[in-house]
């Protein structure tokens, strides 16, 4: 049995937008729509990496799609492909998320290489980057004012460093030759937008590279505003480590306000060995691993984060599936969720409620993480092991005692996300599994998982004061959230001075 000490009324910090992910809602070509899932899991961010992939399908993201022709004038609008971006982008927006934009190339994985080596100018690069995020944010060439606020430059050039001379994916240079490119792309965007985010390498994970990056832009005195790396694992406790690792080494030297950016996370087991992992990614068990993943990163020095992947139609998708393939039909989905979209369902639950209170559990198969707004409270956990069976006589089994519940009374409600009896590998369904009413400031429960199941169960609960309605009730976003997301339009004219070079 797993004891579970949960104080309501203990602040420990905020909740964080870790339940990001990479891609937008409408993929395939706007063939397949998963904006609904997108809202009802309130996900605060999607990054922009490998969209529609490979090479950007020639027209996405990517700054050979956005600027096809590196000799044209990049002052000239006419030398830019912004369209089917742009729709990209406006999906996104629908979605009521918020844009990480990877400046760069998607990662390429065939035997022939076409844009992942350095540019052969990088303050024309530079330049190129900077006429994107007007175009965006202020206007330019017939744009927007998204007030896209993260820019991150490249991603993984530490993924080859042994072999980018023979088989690149990332970058096809050394590593001195990106400190350079990254200082001047840095350097150059901050000096024009001062107010946005301008941050990178999207780290493929290298220890001895990052710190010869964060020991290089600190004797060139480049701005990070933040750091973002990857890490793939069947262990929780490698991103805590990671994580933990990495804000070391930007406080060593002296990138202390350095945002920490882990925009690419998912299950992989052994990577000599992938199949299994994907077959285990999109059951109940990679539905636990996410959910015990998401309270691992609230509780380590993680600022944002993205899993990676929400394209449906790529193998890391573990979030949705498609029932019945389609081509240009986006207009009647045919996308559906997996088990593990319910853990970001859970933690979306906690991060509305803003601030995450004191939890705890002394097993180590064990994870709980807990929120309150005063008002509503709530508390997800779950039982993961790297196994892929948890004994139901074990960590699955959890006696939770709440104390800081409101003094004029409460009802609690406990829900189980379960595997679907008809389907327990692909289907999860949310039940509810024990409902009180107290006027106790202290509640003790002890929670069963259901006879025969072998599978892990994620338990949300929901804690209402007398009289107040359930933050459950409410439809995606509150009114407050929306007024926040759309107040975005509105930018400083001063953070957006810099004459065009």
């Amino acid at each position: 049995m797993a004891n579970i000490r949960i104080d309501f009324s203990k602040t420990v910090g905020k909740m964080k937008p870790l339940h990001g992910v990479n891609s937008g809602p409408k993929t395939k070509v706007f063939t397949y729509n998963s904006t609904p899932y997108f809202l009802e899991a309130g996900l605060p961010f999607s990054r922009l990496h490998d969209v529609e992939y490979p090479y950007g399908s020639g027209e996405f993201v990517d700054i050979h799609c956005v600027f096809p022709d590196f000799d044209a004038d990049e002052n000239d609008p006419a030398s830019y492909n912004f369209g089917l971006t742009d729709l990209y982008i406006e999906a996104i927006r629908e979605a009521k998320a918020d844009v990480i934009y990877r400046l760069g190339e998607s990662i390429e994985h065939a035997p022939v290489k076409r844009h992942i080596f350095p540019p052969k100018d990088f303050a024309k690069w530079a330049r190129i980057a900077e006429h994107i995020i007007r175009h965006c944010n202020e206007g330019w060439a017939n744009g927007h004012h998204w007030n896209i606020r993260y820019w991150e430059i490249w991603n993984e050039p530490d993924l080859d460093i042994d072999t980018y001379e023979v088989n690149p994916r990332c970058w096809g240079g050394t590593p001195e030759l990106f400190f350079d490119f990254y200082e001047t792309a840095a350097k150059h965007l901050k000096s024009c937008f001062p107010g946005l985010n301008i941050g990178g390498p999207a780290l493929a994970g290298n220890r001895k590279w990052a710190d010869r990056f964060f020991r290089t832009m600190r004797e060139r005195g480049v701005p990070l505003d933040f750091f973002s790396w990857h890490i793939y694992t069947a262990d929780p406790a490698k991103i805590r480590n990671a994580a933990q690792e990495f804000r070391s080494l930007a406080d060593t030297y002296g990138y202390t306000e350095t945002e920490m950016l882990l925009d690419e996370w998912n299950y992989m087991e052994n990577w000599s060995n992938q199949p299994p992992s994907f077959d285990k990614l999109i059951t109940a068990h990679g539905a636990a691993f996410c959910a015990a993943s998401l309270i691992t990163m609230q509780k380590s020095p993680v600022d944002i984060a993205a899993y990676f992947e929400a394209d449906v139609v790529k193998e890391w998708c573990g979030l949705f599936r498609v029932d019945g393939m389609a081509i240009g039909t986006y207009t009647e989905s045919t996308v559906f969720p997996r088990p593990p979209f319910h853990a970001f369902c859970a933690f979306n639950e906690l991060y509305v409620l803003e601030n995450e209170v004191f939890s705890e559990c002394g097993n180590d198969n064990c994870y709980v993480c807990a929120a309150s707004n005063g008002t509503n409270s709530g508390a997800m956990l779950t039982a993961y092991s790297t196994c892929h069976d948890i004994n139901p006589d074990d960590s699955s089994v959890y006696r939770i005692t709440m104390t800081g519940l409101p003094a004029e009374g409460c009802s609690i409600v406990v829900y189980s996300n379960l595997p679907s009896p008809n389907a327990p590998q692909t289907h999860m369904e949310q039940l509810p599994y024990l409902e009180l009413t107290t006027d106790q400031e202290t509640c003790t429960v002890t929670l069963y998982p259901p006879a025969d199941c072998r599978t892990p169960v994620i338990w949300e609960i929901s804690v209402t004061a007398k009289g107040a309605l359930s933050s459950r009730d409410r439809m995606f976003r509150t009114e407050k959230e929306n007024a926040e997301f759309d107040n975005d339009l509105v930018i400083d004219d001063e953070d957006l001075l810099c004459e065009d070079e």
